[in-house]
């Protein structure tokens, strides 16, 4: 029996009888989803790009304080501005933050204030304080009481505490800068991170990784820790940026991203995680370990997937989070473990980040045990030297060879993990051409829910699983890329910015609507809450009528045959298939699924158009719904097929023969069969043309004998009534074919047998004694007759050595059966005949001279397989095929008259003309005028001679005298 829970989506087959079906439903009924559906989301939009934001969850009414260029806003939980405090420009009349200060400014010192920092510290009473540090005033800090009222920004600067050289109130970098604050001892903590060049450093100074505390006085901080920078060698090539940092428990850990070799421009980046103690936040402290988030190509069950291990080695954005239950058990941590949750990009040289993205999690309570077990590894003796890293903060220095259990100056060092941490991609490297920049990790219920945002502006929403992570929404927030500045704005909300707007995003999804079908919506995550309204998958107080979020009506995507010969009537108890004209389609449960129906009908008189309707009605199940209502879809006709012509009508005794019956409507139904007398013919293609002109393609069997057949066409047991016949003739045989060889280019061939005309479709097969070599077919398309047939070898397609031959096996085929093979058929080189080389292509004979030649290229090769005739004034002269030269002698009796004979040569009956041959009279008289012409030239020579010795004689004889 059919399980009808999942039933919704469904292809109907509607056949005459009980016949196996030819046509498949479609592999997909239609879109389930549409993830180009707009939803409109709440937003605050600031005059320039959005720097920072911080939350107040204020109970019921949380604020957030969005910070952008020169300015901090208070916002409300409708997004209203509540207050701005101006942080620049400095020396502007309305930089509140400028007149707090009493500090000196710098002539060319940038005047916009960048707000590096915006935090909040919970642990002040009454009222929560907000800090801020910015770009501008050497990155000094203010903090201002938040209560109903506008803020006052307070200075965070004693004048005579810092220096340029000493400057423990300078917190922020201009080139980004990371503030945790923890509450230790009823005192906060400030743990900063921020990104350094020599300007940073040395004048000023901030530091890479510092902790401090506010004075009690509140007007300036006090240096915990001497901190650590980059060495002075390397601040301004050696960069690192701090993403993300945050507290849990004992620690504060700071995330960065920078190159793996701080002495390798060149050198591939790596994502860091850095950690301090809370209790001791001293540098010799200080650990850090390289995180890697990779695809390992084991966890796809696909052999086709060859991918190597790939390790997505920039970090875009962090977040600090839980795992639910599901989750939880997956990764086996506990629900109240601290996740760092991460996603990653694939970083090129230039530290790019590329279109290749990927989401993984860190354990916080594993990180923790990676890098205690990494720095015990430091200190005991093993069979490689390690080193204790971090060269860029401190002179690089190998752990010591020798075990140093137990000594304190060992673990009292900056140390960097030797072994990196790994953990796998979520999305199993499904998300190959997306950039993700932006992530927030939350939990509902006992479900994990990625929120990332990417490089396109989009917001993905995902139930986090190892397995199988369910995409539930996908969309657009304003088509710029979404920053990493993000923040959990309430329990069902989630603050996202794209450029200068801050958008709200509801954590359960922005809406329903992008689920296109009752089925898809009414599984969707039950904290959607969507359900079925008049067509659109929606929420219930966005629906104005009927909401069901219980049970969907069936869809009809598609009807096989959409003709028939026949029909059927009967009904099922809850399926119920009709046509228009109030015939039943009896429902076959057994050859049916949930989403395939097929029924039977009876015989219909033949109509067109009909309309089937499908009626279910299901009882409630385990299934988070059922199905229940209506669908209909016309375009079912009945019709009475016919034969017209069946081409060819004839074919030998042995079959084979591809023969074509033509008519109207020989493809309805479903299943068809066509009959030579009582043998099959295997049908190869049913075609449709228009008017209902159709066509079934189909191969004979062998007959009992010669004679005429009737020909009979069954559509799902209809009989289709005809007049035609086919007519079996005798088998052809071929007794000779000639020749035996070929040209590499295919050269013409002559078969000889009987009954030759009764076969279709002759080939010429060659098969190589070579195993490399496949097989080369060509179809023969030359005259014949029922004694000779002409056809031509197939072309050798390789290059073949101009020395040397390819031998295999002929065959040749008729109507697919092969009838003849010869065991020895070699291919030789194309040859090349050459015209005569005179000028005009004149071969001229002297008086007495018969011999006519002329060369050739690779025709002595075929000159024991090809008959090779030249003739001479249309008579063969009885050609001797030399090594590069063909001859032969001017037939006796044979006159050549003054214009010459044309020579030909004729290679397997490709004539080729090569000249003509003349007399050598027809050429005396040029040989007289040449004759001469040279005897005048001589005469010519003598008198200018003669005259030259006759005045050189003058010469002689005047001089004497």
């Amino acid at each position: 029996m059919v399980t009808w829970a999942a039933l919704l989506t469904v292809c109907i087959w509607i056949q005459t009888q009980t016949a196996s079906g030819q046509h498949k439903c479609p592999s997909t009924s239609r879109t389930q989803v549409d993830y180009s559906v707009k939803y409109p989301l709440p937003y605050f939009q600031t005059d320039k790009p959005i720097q920072n934001i911080a939350v107040n969850t204020i109970p019921d009414q949380p604020e957030v304080y969005v910070a952008s260029q020169n300015v901090i806003e208070g916002v409300n939980f409708t997004l209203g501005k509540i207050w701005e405090v101006k942080t620049g420009p400095v020396g502007s009349a309305d930089c509140e933050t400028c007149q707090a200060c009493d500090i000196e400014t710098e002539p060319e010192a940038p005047v916009d204030t960048d707000n590096e920092v915006l935090i909040m510290d919970f642990a002040v009473y009454p009222f929560p304080y907000l800090y801020t540090c910015g770009s501008t005033l050497h990155g000094i800090c203010h903090f201002m009481e938040i209560d109903s009222s506008k803020p006052v920004p307070k200075c965070l600067y004693k004048r005579g505490n810092n220096s340029p050289t000493f400057c423990p109130d300078c917190v922020a970098s201009p080139l980004g800068t990371t503030v945790t604050i923890v509450e230790q001892a009823f005192i906060s903590l400030f743990f900063v991170a921020a990104s350094v060049n020599s300007e940073v450093a040395q004048r000023y100074p901030r530091r890479s990784i510092s902790a401090m505390r506010q004075f009690s006085t509140e007007d300036g901080f006090e240096v915990v820790s001497k901190g650590l920078t980059v060495l002075p060698s390397l601040q301004d090539s050696y960069k690192i940026e701090y993403i993300y940092s945050f507290s849990s428990k004992d620690y504060v850990y700071f995330l960065s991203l920078q190159r793996e070799n701080p002495s390798r421009s060149n050198s591939a980046f790596q994502t860091r995680l850095g950690r301090l103690p809370v209790a001791t936040p001293e540098v010799w402290m200080y650990r850090e370990v390289v995180l890697e988030c990779k695809y390992d190509p084991k966890r796809r069950r696909r052999r086709r997937d060859v991918s190597k291990d790939i390790v997505y080695n920039g970090l875009q954005a962090a977040h600090l989070g839980k795992a639910a239950k599901k989750l939880a058990d997956e990764l086996r941590v506990s629900e109240t473990e601290d996740i760092l949750y991460g996603v990653f990009a694939e970083m090129n040289e230039s530290g790019e980040p590329q279109r290749s993205s990927a989401l993984c999690a860190f354990p916080l309570t594993r990180v923790d045990h990676v890098i205690d077990v990494g720095v015990e590894a430091c200190c005991k003796s093993g069979p490689e030297q390690l080193s204790r890293g971090l060269c860029h903060f401190q002179p690089c220095e190998s752990c010591p060879h020798e075990s140093s259990e137990g000594n304190v100056t060992c673990t009292a060092k900056p140390t960097l993990v030797s072994k990196p941490y790994n953990r796998l991609d979520f999305f199993n490297r499904q998300m190959s051409d997306v950039l993700f920049t932006s992530v927030l990790v939350t939990t509902i219920g006992d479900q994990t829910i990625g929120h990332i945002g990417t490089s396109d502006g989009q917001i993905l929403q995902v139930i986090l699983s190892m397995n199988t992570p369910i995409v539930f929404a996908n969309y657009s927030l304003d088509g710029s890329a979404v920053s990493r500045t993000a923040a959990v704005y309430s329990e069902d909300s989630l603050l996202f910015v794209v450029g200068n707007k801050m958008f709200k995003v509801p954590s359960a999804g922005p809406g329903c609507a992008h689920f296109t079908t009752c089925s898809k919506c009414l599984t969707a995550p039950l904290f959607m809450n969507c359900g079925w309204c008049s067509g659109t998958c929606l929420r219930q107080h966005e629906c104005s009528s009927q909401w069901n979020k219980n049970s969907c009506a069936p869809v009809i995507t598609e009807f096989f045959p959409k003709t028939a010969p026949a029909g059927a009537v009967a009904s099922s108890d809850t399926h119920i298939i009709s046509v228009s004209n109030g015939t039943f389609c009896t429902v076959l449960p057994e050859r049916s699924s949930s989403k395939k129906l097929v029924c039977r009908t009876k015989e219909i008189s033949p109509n067109n158009n009909l309309t089937i309707t499908l009626y279910v009605q299901e009882r409630e199940g385990q299934s988070r719904y059922s199905i229940d209502g209506t669908a209909e879809m016309s375009g079912f006709s009945v019709v009475e097929p016919s034969i017209t012509e069946i081409r060819p009508d004839f074919g030998p005794v042995f079959g084979g023969t591809t023969v074509t019956l033509t008519g109207r409507y020989l493809d309805s139904g479903i299943k068809r069969e066509v009959f030579f007398a009582d043998k099959k013919c295997n049908i190869q293609n049913v075609s449709t043309g228009n008017g209902g002109l159709s066509s079934i393609v189909c191969t004979t069997a062998s007959a009992a004998g010669v004679g005429t057949v009737p020909v009979k066409v069954i559509i799902d047991k209809f009989e289709v009534e005809t007049t035609k016949t086919f007519l079996y003739k005798e088998n052809p045989v071929i007794t000779k074919v000639d020749p035996l060889c070929s040209f590499q280019g295919g050269s013409k061939m002559v078969v000889q047998g009987q009954n030759l005309d009764s076969a279709h479709k002759t080939v010429i097969q060659y098969t190589s004694k070579s195993s490399h070599v496949q097989p080369y077919q060509r179809v023969c398309s030359g005259t014949k007759n029922a004694t000779h047939m002409v056809c031509w070898a197939p072309a050798f397609p390789e290059e073949m050595p101009e020395d040397k031959s390819e031998t295999g096996e002929i065959s040749i085929h008729m109507d697919g059966k092969r009838i003849f093979l010869r065991k020895r058929f070699d291919y030789h080189p194309n040859v090349k005949v050459i015209p005569f080389e005179n000028d005009d292509h004149l071969l001229p004979l002297k008086p007495g001279e018969t011999e006519v030649s002329l060369h050739h290229s690779k025709l002595n090769t075929v000159s024991t397989c090809m008959k090779i005739i030249m003739t001479i004034g249309g008579v063969n002269c009885n050609a001797q095929v030399l090594l590069n030269e063909l001859t032969c002698r001017v037939p006796k009796g044979l006159v050549i008259p003054s214009e010459g004979l044309p020579v030909k040569v004729s290679v397997n009956g490709e004539v080729y003309d090569v000249g003509t041959v003349v007399n050598s009279d027809t050429s005396q008289t040029s040989v007289i005028i040449g004759i001469v012409l040279g005897i005048l030239a001589a005469l010519v020579a003598g008198a200018g001679l003669a005259l030259v010795v006759m005045i050189n004689l003058r010469k002689k004889k005047r001089g004497k005298k």
